[in-house]
C-alpha cells in the first residue's frame, strides 16, 4: 500500500526550503514607466519598489522568440528571483503581442527547410531543454508570485509561458493557441502538463489536438485567465494586483506558493503534514506579530519579509 505521508527526505528537503525562504527578506508597487533597471537587447526589465516587471521586447516581430531572448529571458528571471526588493513579478510583451513562440523567419523554416530541421536530433533535444523548456522552469520554479499580463496573441512557448505563470490578467486582445500542432510539432514547453491542471483533461486536449484560437471571453470562462479587462485598463488593473499582493507577507506567500504547486503531486495526508510545518514557522515570524499589532491598532501593516 502507498504511503500516505512524503517520506523523511522529502520532509527534510522541503523544511529546509521553508527555513530558506523564512530567512529571506524582501521590502509594494509597480509601474511600467519606471526607468529601467538592467540594459538588454530583446526584453526589458524594470523595478519599482518591491514590483519587476519583464516586458518581451520585439514589438515588430510580436515578441516572436530568437536564440539571444531565451538567455536574456533566463537572466532576468535568476535576476529577480535573488533580488530581495523584489515581491512581485509581472511578465508581458511590448506593443500589441504577447509572445508568438519560435521566429521561424529568423530560422531554417524561412527556407522551407523545416524549424532547426538541419541539426540532428540530439542537438534539437539539447537546445530544447536548455533555452525555451528552462524558461518553463524558471517561471514555475520562481520563489514569488509572478502575473502574466497578456495583451494581445500568446502562442506556442508563449502560451506555456502564460500558464506557468501563478497568475494571469487578460485584455479583449489577449488570444491562446497551441501552434506546434499546426507546424506538425510536438508542444515542447510544458503545454500537456500545464493546461489540464488549469482547465481540466478534456478541454485541454480540445485545444491541444485543434489548434483552434482561444479568445480572451473563453479563455476567462475556463479560467485560463483570472481577470478580463478593457485593453486601456490592462497595466493599471495588472498594477493594482501586483501592489495588492506585494502588501502581502512575503514569507507566507511563498511558502503558499511552494506547497499550492507541491500539493498537485502528494495526498492531503503529506500536505497536512507541510502545513502544519509552514503554520508553526510563520507564527514565529516577525510579519505575525505585526500582523496582531496592526490588528489591535486597527491600522495597515506593514509586512516586512521576515
Amino acid at each position: 500500500m502507498k504511503s500516505l505521508s512524503i517520506s523523511l527526505c522529502e520532509r527534510v528537503t522541503l523544511v529546509f526550503s521553508y527555513f530558506v525562504v523564512l530567512a529571506a527578506s524582501q521590502n509594494g508597487k509597480f509601474s511600467w514607466e519606471t526607468e529601467v533597471d538592467v540594459e538588454f537587447k530583446t526584453i526589458i526589465l524594470k523595478k519599482d519598489e518591491n514590483v519587476a516587471t519583464i516586458i518581451m521586447n520585439r514589438p515588430d516581430r510580436m515578441n516572436a522568440l530568437i536564440p539571444e531572448m531565451f538567455g536574456e529571458l533566463k537572466e532576468a528571471l535568476e535576476e529577480v528571483n535573488t533580488d530581495d526588493d523584489v515581491r512581485v513579478v509581472i511578465l508581458t510583451g511590448a506593443g500589441k503581442g504577447f509572445c508568438t513562440g519560435s521566429d521561424i523567419k529568423e530560422g531554417s523554416a524561412a527556407k522551407g527547410q523545416g524549424l532547426r530541421a538541419e541539426k540532428g536530433i540530439d542537438e534539437v533535444r539539447q537546445h530544447i531543454r536548455h533555452n525555451p523548456q528552462k524558461i518553463t522552469l524558471a517561471i514555475r520554479n520562481l520563489e514569488k508570485p509572478i502575473i502574466a499580463a497578456v495583451n494581445g496573441p500568446a502562442v506556442a512557448d508563449g502560451f506555456d509561458w502564460a500558464l506557468a505563470c501563478d497568475l494571469r490578467v487578460g485584455s479583449e486582445n489577449a488570444r491562446f493557441m497551441n501552434a506546434f500542432v499546426r507546424m506538425a510539432l510536438f508542444p515542447n514547453t510544458g503545454a500537456t502538463w500545464l493546461l489540464p491542471r488549469i482547465v481540466g483533461l478534456g478541454k485541454a486536449l480540445e485545444i491541444l489536438y485543434t489548434g483552434d484560437w482561444l479568445n480572451a471571453e473563453e479563455a476567462h470562462r475556463i479560467g485560463v485567465l483570472n481577470k478580463l479587462v478593457p485593453a486601456t485598463d490592462l497595466e493599471s488593473e495588472t498594477m493594482s494586483l501586483a501592489r495588492k499582493l506585494a502588501k502581502q507577507p512575503p514569507v507566507s506567500l511563498r511558502l503558499m506558493k511552494m506547497q499550492t504547486y507541491r500539493g498537485l503531486d502528494i495526498s492531503l495526508e503529506a500536505a497536512l503534514e507541510l502545513a502544519a510545518d509552514g503554520e508553526a514557522m510563520t507564527l514565529k515570524t516577525e510579519d505575525h506579530k505585526e500582523a496582531l499589532a496592526a490588528f489591535t491598532e486597527k491600522r495597515e501593516p506593514k509586512f516586512k519579509g521576515k
